[in-house]
């Protein structure tokens, strides 16, 4: 289904293109980072825009934002007009990044993520839950000799001289707005500062603030008698 370019709540795409004189009836198909539109008679159809474009990319291919990088800013920079349907589509493109250890895609959609209205997140509490409440998305640890591994979780994914996507690091302002959306995000994003500081990963004083303190060893057992 065509749409006007610049029709009333349209996103207000247009090709970079000069439209010189044509004959009446003259159709032209124009395909550019802005879109894919038609020109006839003075009048602009968009068949997609670049947020189109954009949610195609990411759909089977969490990298494919860096190619589709006009639709992803439009997104954050209007995430104040985010619909349901923005959360589910960008809730699936992160957990596509997070199957296919993509942290760099994982880090922009939490940034997205961080822009959209806490209502609306706090509507999918659930799935945000399912996603965040987990050291390996929210840590990241130095791989060094030194480091001791017995008390990490299996399986984490390595990024050069890094393990973990750190998500609490790249974009503390997501975490900030999750902690407030239930007592149970709230003790996620508590135990996850409390780490981070104990690996000396940076954190704004809020998320600081928030640190559990570490767990109290328990007590050895009475040594036996007799």
């Amino acid at each position: 289904m065509t749409k006007e370019s610049d029709a009333p709540g349209g996103r207000g795409f247009r090709p970079m293109v000069e439209f010189g004189g044509k004959k009446p009836g003259a159709r032209s198909f124009v395909l550019s980072p802005e879109g894919a539109f038609i020109h006839q008679d003075g009048k602009l159809e968009t068949l997609a825009d670049a947020v189109d474009f954009f949610w195609a990319a990411v759909a089977h291919d969490p990298s494919g934002w860096r190619g589709a990088i006009m639709g992803y800013d439009y997104l954050v920079g209007h995430a104040a007009d985010a619909t349901r349907e923005d959360v589910r589509r960008v809730l699936g493109w992160l957990e596509l990044a997070l199957a296919r250890r993509e942290r760099t895609a994982a880090v922009a959609a939490t940034r997205y993520l961080a822009c959209i209205p806490s209502p609306l997140l706090a509507a999918d509490y659930g799935r945000l839950m399912s996603v965040f409440n987990s050291r390996i998305v929210g840590m990241v640890w130095q791989v060094t000799p030194s480091l001791d591994v017995s008390p990490l979780p299996p399986r984490i994914p390595r990024f050069g001289q890094e393990a973990g996507f750190g998500l609490i690091r790249s974009v503390p302002e997501f975490y900030e707005k999750f902690a407030l959306f239930g007592p149970e995000a709230e003790e996620v994003v508590a135990g996850l500062a409390g780490e981070a500081l104990r690996y000396a990963v940076s954190l704004p004083p809020v998320l600081a603030a928030m640190a559990a303190p570490p767990p109290t060893p328990s007590p050895a057992p009475p040594a036996a008698t007799g």
